[in-house]
């Protein structure tokens, strides 16, 4: 078997390349979870020799695939107001990664064991700040106290990641996504159902 050809120079025409070939890929890997790089490179209207030179095996493809999202969701991060009370600063993070949420189609419908893995470490960052809105909620009263914030945490960033999946394979079909999103997040901490429509929809708005 030939070995894999060195990564290109990162010039405008290798990024832009780059660019076309992350776009291409998602396109195809979500019509078919099963497309082999040929098959990509094929779409990309691309020998396999660049496609190679950029993405050496499939498994360096998905991580590629993983960085743009995360990417997307660092962003989403960033425009967090965690000074706002907690079930706000909760609902608008539900919001902001849900927006973000194409990104995730394709990881999602890929059920690779090594591609769950990489997810899931990457998300440490929304369980940290998942974790301090928690405890802030918790020591003031306002969330339910019944699990630690960390174990919160893991089932507020498991059921965002579940409800996404529930979208994608067609099982919730409803209007304003987002926002039931994010006020079912809130009710699962213990947030009043009326509170949390109220906050939930001010959260969308």
């Amino acid at each position: 078997m030939t070995a894999p050809n060195p990564p290109l120079v990162a010039g405008p025409r290798a990024l832009a390349n780059r660019q076309r070939i992350l776009a291409v890929a998602g396109e195809e890997l979500l019509r078919d979870p099963a497309a082999s790089m040929e098959d990509i490179a094929a779409a990309a209207g691309m020998v396999r020799r660049t496609l190679y030179g950029h993405f050496p095996t499939r498994e360096a493809l998905i991580e590629g695939l993983l960085d743009q999202a995360f990417e997307q969701v660092d962003r989403a991060l960033d425009i967090i107001d965690t000074r706002r009370p907690p079930a706000r600063a909760v609902a608008d993070l539900t919001i902001a990664l849900w927006a973000v949420g194409d990104e995730f189609r394709l990881l999602l419908r890929l059920d690779e064991a090594q591609s769950c893995v990489r997810m899931t470490d990457r998300l440490g960052p929304v369980r940290s700040m998942v974790v301090a809105l928690i405890k802030r909620g918790q020591s003031d009263g306002i969330f339910t106290d019944d699990l630690p914030p960390e174990a919160v945490a893991r089932v507020l960033t498991a059921m965002v990641l579940a409800l996404l999946n529930a979208r994608n394979d067609g099982e919730w079909v409803g209007a304003g996504a987002a926002e039931v999103a994010a006020r079912t997040c809130l009710i699962s901490v213990g947030v009043e159902r009326n509170a949390a429509v109220e906050i939930a929809r001010t959260a969308a708005a």
